[in-house]
């Protein structure tokens, strides 16, 4: 995936420069764009981390792990959730891996109930819309 790989060195550029941590995408068509990954949403979350540099996280249920696997690049780094876990606290989890609290971009369409979830777990932490950073990328409007 040549192609989707440029596309998320693009957006990391832009993250950067627009002073953005890491950014939290659903699944839909940015998340198709930079990744090439098509999932459905639904109540179970599944979600994606770009940080400004190295590679992406993917937070999934763990019942999802097999066929996520099928379709993610060898190598990534998932972090799944039981029934009884919150999805929230893995998201929390690896943003707390790169040290002290930053800014969250978030994609437009993310869901208020997720990006909810991810604020109560990491205070100390800004947040605001990551639209500036996917359009220099070329991502597509979810709208």
């Amino acid at each position: 995936m040549p192609q989707t790989a440029d596309r998320i060195l693009k957006l990391q550029a832009a993250l950067k420069a627009d002073g953005i941590t890491a950014l939290l995408l659903e699944p839909g068509p940015a998340m198709l764009y930079l990744t090439g990954i098509r999932w459905g949403r639904s109540e179970r979350l599944f979600a994606a981390l770009i940080p400004q540099s190295g590679e992406p996280a993917w937070v999934l249920p763990a019942f999802e792990e097999t066929r996520a696997r099928e379709l993610l690049p060898a190598g990534v780094r998932i972090r799944t959730w039981q029934e009884d876990e919150s999805p929230f606290a893995q998201i929390a989890d690896i943003l707390r891996q790169g040290g002290a609290p930053g800014r969250l971009g978030v994609e437009d369409s993310v869901r208020f109930f997720v990006f909810e979830g991810v604020r109560r777990r990491l205070p100390g932490w800004q947040y605001g819309s990551a639209a500036q950073a996917l359009k220099a990328a070329g991502a597509p409007d979810n709208a």
